[in-house]
């Protein structure tokens, strides 16, 4: 069902389906979650096509009456019920493509959720890569469109197509009492017709890069312009007449391209048009030579001529419904591909961490990893090239033992941190916990062994106790939760200030909810951490954006309770690396030095070299 057709950016691959298995997957998702559209839409299809075609009997019954003579009597008996059912038949179309339109509405919500969640349980690698974080929102962009959305786009398109076809079936039996040679005609220059459509939707089609790449430029251009945050460098610089011509430039390419497309649409157009005309005069002349020579009554004139009428209606209507139903296909395929990304799995493993003796030791046994590029997260596919970060890395942590990792920029810091937790599975080597290899062991469970605190902040804007306990207000434990911020530093001031474990944090969702300072943000999340308790404690340069004094207080607090744990923190501040048992220095992925402050300064290596500079600069500091 697929096409061959592929864009492949940076390893990862957009699929591109075929309509055919677009309308299959939707017809799926419907039975799966509201199956009553799939009902609403077959209902509309009949209905759509029964009163078209009321509509060229009517006239003709109504020249039969009058050519006839017939009696008002007679002509009321057999108009009224004829004309109160072909209402009846178009109001309860009406209905059913009102209610229709209100279902599967509702479904693109619905559907945006499924999608959330998917982003929840795909592998961390397509979660940290940034082509899959585009291919996300454009997905999301597929759904949230309103009734430009892939999914009304397909519910309306397959609807329309179907309804034309089936009139146009219709139509053709008609047609077919007055010669079947005459709609054999009519079939093969609608045929005609619809390739002339095809091609150029075909060459619209040749264009799609070149108008994306366009339309990527106008909108990049547009939105630095338009952008608050580069409002002052633009003035400062005087960027302002750069950015003009630069949009000019772009404008005047998007001219040029859009006036190419114009001039062969209108060229298809006008060929198609008069196509149609040839097609449609050459019935109708036909047709009136038939009344004239009497094989055909008024009537029939009448009812052959609005078959004839509609027959070239519905070729367009099929047309355009097919152009719609493409365009839908093409978003889809991002949303498709996304979904079709494979799960996590958290469930497999034969053990169970609560066999482990706490505090457990971690061991980094010949571990080697590799990126597909620098920060677009791991290797997601066999055609990148990679960046290594670690080869053959061993490393042991004591149970209980506090170690420190430090170093440059890029020296593996976080990756480290993140092979930990279980966010990164090693290419070579394993991970071991008491001596028992990691992947032994369910991954949730594995997640539920560690209390982070990342560089970028998740604060939500929930209640307090939302934020603490990770869960629903009503699933968490209240005076834990006041424990945990006592402890982090934070409870004297909510009591102080009259703030509950109820209270919102932000004002995004209630207008008396609170604003945390930077340094009250990461005791929230120090209190995040104490609150969950699990064995093992990382902090991953959590306060980077702090002043010294800040940083401080929360390694303090950090270091005080973490006591009875296996801890790992990183920070670029050595200072606070002192009370560490061991700290570990890595570069280039690789240890080059390793032992207590006090030991790594008498090395006077690296280590005593970055502790030195940062000294004298703080020296420096609060002389000046």
């Amino acid at each position: 069902m697929k096409n061959k057709t592929q864009d492949t950016t940076q390893g990862f691959v957009v699929k591109h389906y075929s309509i055919i298995s677009d309308i299959i997957y939707f017809i799926k998702y419907f039975q799966k979650y509201e199956p009553l559209v799939l009902f609403l839409c077959t209902f509309e299809i009949i209905l759509g096509a029964v009163v078209p075609l009321m509509g060229i009997y009517l006239p003709k019954i109504v020249i039969d009456l009058v050519t006839n003579k017939a009696s008002i009597s007679k002509a009321v008996m057999v108009l009224i019920p004829f004309t109160f059912l072909t209402m009846a038949v178009y109001t309860l179309k009406t209905v059913v493509s009102s209610g229709k339109y209100n279902y599967y509405n509702s479904q693109r919500s619905q559907f945006i959720g499924l999608l959330f969640l998917k982003s929840l349980r795909i592998p961390y690698k397509y979660t940290e890569s940034g082509e899959v974080k585009k291919v996300y929102w454009k997905a999301y962009d597929s759904l949230s469109s309103g009734d430009w959305s892939a999914m009304s786009r397909m519910v309306t398109g397959v609807t329309n197509i179907s309804i034309n076809i089936l009139c146009f079936l219709l139509y053709s039996t008609v047609i077919g009492t007055l010669g079947l040679w005459l709609l054999l005609v009519l079939d093969v220059l609608a045929f005609i017709n619809y390739i002339i459509d095809l091609c150029q939707i075909h060459y619209e089609e040749t264009l799609r890069d070149e108008i994306a790449e366009s339309n990527k430029k106008y909108y990049c251009v547009l939105n630095s312009m338009g952008h608050t945050k580069g409002a002052k460098d633009i003035r400062i610089f005087g960027m302002n007449h750069w950015l003009v011509k630069l949009r000019d430039m772009v404008i005047e390419k998007q001219k040029r391209l859009n006036y190419k497309i114009y001039m062969k649409r209108s060229f298809y157009e006008k060929a198609g048009f008069a196509l149609s005309m040839a097609r449609d005069l050459g019935a109708y002349t036909f047709l009136l030579y038939q009344a004239l020579e009497g094989t055909i009554d008024a009537g029939g004139f009448i009812l052959y001529f609005g078959a004839i009428t509609g027959f070239s209606g519905f070729i367009t209507s099929i047309m355009n419904s097919l152009s719609e139903l493409r365009s839908a296909a093409n978003s889809a395929d991002y949303l498709r591909t996304y979904m079709e990304l494979p799960k996590e799995n958290i469930s497999s493993g034969s053990r169970h961490i609560n066999e482990l003796e706490f505090p457990i030791n971690i061991e980094f046994k010949d571990v080697s990893f590799a990126y597909q590029d620098a920060g677009e997260g791991p290797e997601i596919s066999g055609n990148t090239e990679k960046k290594q970060i670690f080869k053959h890395l061993n490393l042991k942590i004591n149970a209980g033992e506090k170690i420190a990792l430090v170093g440059v920029n890029g020296a593996g810091k976080t990756t480290f941190v993140k092979l930990l937790c279980g966010m990164y599975e090693p290419d070579t080597g394993k991970i071991l916990l008491n001596g028992i290899d990691r992947n032994e062991f369910p991954r949730k469970e594995i997640y539920s062994l560690f209390s982070a605190i990342f560089q970028e902040q998740l604060v939500l804007p929930f209640k307090l106790i939302e934020n603490i306990a990770m869960d629903k207000a009503g699933n968490a434990d209240m005076d834990r939760a006041w424990e945990a911020l006592s402890k982090a530093g934070l409870k004297e001031f909510f009591i102080k200030r009259n703030i509950t474990l109820e209270t919102y944090v932000t004002k995004y969702i209630m207008k008396n909810g609170i604003e945390l300072s930077g340094g009250q943000q990461q005791k929230l999340l120090l209190a995040r951490a104490l609150y969950k308790d699990a064995p093992v404690l990382v902090l991953d340069e959590p306060t980077a954006a702090l002043d010294p004094v800040v940083e401080s207080e929360v390694y303090n607090n950090y270091n005080k309770y973490s006591k009875g744990k296996t801890a790992v923190f990183i920070s670029h501040r050595l200072a606070s690396t002192r009370f560490s048992d061991r700290i570990i220095m890595l570069e280039n992925g690789r240890i080059i030095e390793e032992g207590s402050h006090n030991e790594l300064m008498v090395l006077n290596g690296k280590y005593a070299q970055m502790f030195q500079i940062q000294s004298n600069y703080y020296q420096k500091e609060e002389a000046e």
